[in-house]
């Protein structure tokens, strides 16, 4: 009741706001739009460098905003009394030394190859150094109809690898289907491998690769992967291709026409030949930090909390996020929508709040993420260690790209594009309610689990609201720069979250968490499609990864733990997990009888699943392995 009456009156006054174009009118002043300019003009700035997690311009940026929130008055909420709440994700791995492979041969034959000219180590790799038998293992497939490990054993032994697929490029014959991408995928191969117990890879490129001039894979190139468990190493095809003749008395061209033509495997040992090879691999974490502020709360709400956020982080000089293939990893990436807007606004809210010194209500905690675009790792992080309870916060308010505010073609009204209407009983009613002073041609989406922050939120069944104006060409390229911000616009939404904000800061009755069965393509975008560092086991080209089908455990991975095994984030309620009795903070480490090293071992077996049948799951609970029976959705 106190919700409805609170709404009604909230309506009435929007109404009367309409009228008398109240405090905030139509437009933001000029001084509004000056400093709104200021913030988003430094934010995208060459000093920031695109505020990618490893460069030095996203420290700038983060005293920036740690600054403007001191300015304004709120309170630091971080650590040690800072704003500032580090941690820290998978980074960068480069190529240590020494890495070396020799081939030896049954006749007594040395063959000591040289990094760079004859192979290249896998930045996915782990360091090792071995000794071990050679088997040729076709394309490290495991299909329905079929599979390179059938009869033949790998344990202990280096696998010989064909990138990508049989038939691959033949569009009238597609191997497996639908299924295509993933066999491709280099993760799983590895995976593959891994599950086998095979000692290491060696990948080969395919005739249609090695058409194109047989190069190896760039060690940055293979980076984008999850972190292997063994060694990984490409060999030029003109090497193997002879130890292939030795032993199968025919070429890799006969061999793979032969897979082409008939979907049999020809997965053999090389007999007689060994390799000694030794790989490493220096990896580092990278430090990140969210920059976290908070106006207190008064009256009987106060200890109550509504969480106002926006991601500061881009992509830096480009990489693998970007979409502009020239320019990557050469040239700033400016990130003025995404999201220095979203920040600038973030930014703007926190001071028209910090202004109010009479107010009374929730407390309001106003956060900048950073590791968004490495899979929302910052959020992400904070919903595991959060500063405030979970349990307390009623509300998360997200605005990620909102610089673009433009007409909306049928209607030509201004168009904002609003996520998590429907997860809470009353916000599909209530963005209605607010947007009557402002008139946005608003495209209502009901789930919280919209490509952005507020997504790791609503995962802990927290609701939310996410806003966005829009894709557009600049999109993770170089030319997302300041100069193409519409700040006017930029400041109506301000306007618009700050009325939102007001009414979930002081409505007696918190609104109700629902969940909305729904996941629109767009809801994995970041998650799966921009994700660096562990989460790279998702993201990325058809080679190097893919995104995981068939049958589900109605689970959501911690894409940025690192330790062995797949730690569990979020559990879908009523799914498969669930009525197993799995807990949020379970560890998987064994499946149908088969160790769990990694994300890339996980989707390995579950894609060897078939969907309505039952799998045996080991999980670790407080220390504890606990079997459970899960019957696959």
């Amino acid at each position: 009741m106190a919700a409805r009456q609170g709404l009604a009156r909230w309506q009435a006054w929007a109404v009367l706001g309409v009228l008398l174009a109240g405090v905030h009118g139509q437009a933001a002043n000029e001084a509004v739009e000056a400093r709104m300019r200021r913030d988003v003009t430094f934010l995208a700035s060459d000093e920031c460098q695109g505020r990618g997690v490893t460069t030095k311009g996203i420290e700038l940026a983060a005293d920036y905003i740690a600054n403007e929130f001191k300015k304004a008055g709120l309170k630091p909420a971080g650590s040690d009394g800072s704003y500032f709440q580090p941690f820290s994700i998978s980074g960068s791995a480069k190529p240590g030394s020494p890495n070396s492979l020799v081939l030896r041969g049954p006749q007594g034959q040395t063959i000591a190859l040289r990094q760079g000219p004859d192979f290249q180590i896998a930045g996915c790799a782990a360091s090792a150094k071995l000794t071990a038998p050679l088997v040729f293992l076709g394309y490290a497939a495991s299909a329905k109809d079929y599979n390179d490990f059938q009869d033949v054993d790998v344990a202990g032994k280096l696998v010989v690898v064909l990138r990508r697929t049989p038939r691959a490029g033949n569009d009238h014959a597609v191997f497996d289907g639908e299924n295509n991408s993933r066999h491709a995928a280099l993760n799983t191969k590895i995976a593959n491998a891994e599950l086998h117990n095979a000692a290491g890879v060696l990948f080969i490129n395919d005739r249609g690769l090695a058409d194109r001039g047989d190069k190896l894979m760039d060690f940055g190139y293979t980076s984008r992967n999850a972190s292997a468990s063994i060694p990984v190493v490409q060999v030029r095809r003109s090497i193997m291709d002879s130890l292939l003749q030795s032993s199968f008395g025919k070429r890799l061209t006969q061999v793979e026409e032969d897979i082409d033509r008939t979907l049999k495997p020809q997965s053999a040992p090389l007999a007689g030949w060994t390799a000694d090879l030794e790989v490493n691999v220096e990896r580092q974490r990278t430090p990140c930090k969210n920059i976290i502020a908070t106006i207190d709360g008064y009256g009987p709400l106060a200890n109550e909390v509504v969480i106002i956020g926006a991601h500061y982080d881009h992509l830096g000089y480009g990489g693998f996020g970007s979409l502009d293939r020239k320019q990557a990893g050469k040239a700033i990436h400016h990130g003025a929508d995404d999201n220095a807007s979203g920040t600038t606004t973030l930014l703007e809210l926190a001071r028209r709040f910090a202004q109010r010194p009479e107010r009374s209500g929730r407390r309001l905690v106003f956060m900048a993420f950073s590791a968004e675009e490495s899979g929302l790792l910052g959020s992400a992080h904070y919903c595991r260690h959060p500063i405030f309870p979970l349990a307390d916060t009623v509300a998360m308010i997200n605005m990620d790209m909102v610089g673009r505010l433009r007409l909306d073609k049928q209607t030509h009204k201004d168009k904002v594009i609003v996520y998590g209407t429907g997860t809470a009983k009353t916000f599909d009613k209530l963005i209605d309610t607010v947007n009557v002073r402002y008139d946005f041609k608003l495209q209502k989406i009901a789930s919280g689990m919209g490509p952005s922050d507020q997504q790791s939120f609503y995962e802990k069944k927290i609701p939310v609201f996410f806003f966005f104006t829009g894709d557009h060409p600049d999109y993770h390229r170089p030319s997302d720069t300041a100069d193409k911000i519409n700040v006017p616009g930029m400041a109506r939404v301000a306007d618009l979250v700050e009325d939102l904000t007001e009414y979930l800061d002081t409505v007696p009755q918190r609104p109700q968490y629902v969940q909305v069965i729904s996941l629109s393509a767009a809801a994995l975008k970041k998650r799966v499609g921009i994700a660096a560092g562990s989460a790279a086991a998702l993201a990325g080209s058809r080679e190097t990864s893919y995104r995981m089908q068939g049958p589900t455990l109605g689970i959501m991975p911690a894409y940025d733990d690192d330790k062995e095994g797949v730690l569990l984030s979020g559990i879908r309620p009523g799914g498969s997990a669930a009525k197993a009795g799995r807990e949020e903070r379970d560890g998987i480490v064994e499946m149908a009888g088969k160790p769990v090293r990694n994300l890339q071992s996980y989707m390995a077996l579950m894609n060897g699943q078939k969907q309505g049948g039952t799998l045996e799951v080991i999980v670790v609970r407080d220390g504890k392995r606990v079997p459970m029976k899960v019957h696959l959705e």
